[in-house]
């Protein structure tokens, strides 16, 4: 990365069955195209008379997932479409969001003291790209009264700082209900591969001007 030229963006490696889901413009047409076209299949596993609901069951979680991660002040929210063994959809999604001076502070040479303290917050220091960040993992229980919510849920959240800036930093919060044991091996699994997505993170630098 040519020195003091800060990221303007940044690429991840996606495993098969995963989209990219912008949130601040093409939205609608990447949804229809890449999300709710995927559907229109009935799974195996899943009996002709409840295709139907099938559908709408999915149509549903993924607009929620939009809409929650665009309050969030989301980027870009990724989710897996295809069904796995038994015409479920896999229970998981990140969403990639900028954060600012409430997290970083003014000034790179807080970044450091910054990232102490989330490692301090039952983090652990992790490198990222050209950088070092902070990922955090635990367990959030069902709320309660929710009936669509209704399991524990294990999160993974990674802040990074944008080299070149001092106050800019991203966040990649990871959520999976897995097989609805946050404890279980297939749990544990589609965390690791979240992880796995993360050693992929890599920073873009601006087009230069000729």
């Amino acid at each position: 990365m040519t020195p003091g030229a800060p990221p303007t963006s940044y690429s991840l490696l996606l495993p098969p069955g995963w989209v990219r889901v912008p949130l601040r413009e093409g939205t609608r047409r990447v949804l229809d195209v890449k999300v709710f076209r995927g559907i229109e299949r009935i799974p195996d596993g899943v009996p002709r008379d409840k295709g139907m609901a099938y559908r709408l069951y999915v149509r549903r979680w993924v607009e929620r997932l939009v809409e929650d991660a665009r309050k969030a002040g989301g980027l870009d929210l990724y989710v897996p479409v295809g069904a796995r063994p038994g015409g479920r959809v896999l229970a998981a999604s990140f969403l990639v969001a900028e954060v600012g001076g409430e997290v970083g502070g003014e000034g790179e040479a807080r970044a450091e003291a910054v990232l102490g303290r989330l490692a301090g917050e039952a983090g652990e220091v992790r490198g990222v790209a050209e950088t070092v960040g902070v990922r955090r993992e635990y367990v959030r229980e069902a709320p309660e009264g929710e009936a669509e919510a209704d399991t524990a849920t294990r999160h993974v959240d990674y802040v990074v700082p944008v080299p070149g800036e001092g106050s800019r930093w991203l966040a990649v919060s990871f959520s999976t209900a897995g097989d609805g044991d946050p404890a279980s091996a297939f749990t544990r699994a589609v965390t690791d591969l979240f992880d796995a997505m993360m050693t992929t993170f890599r920073w873009s630098e601006p087009a230069r001007t000729p």
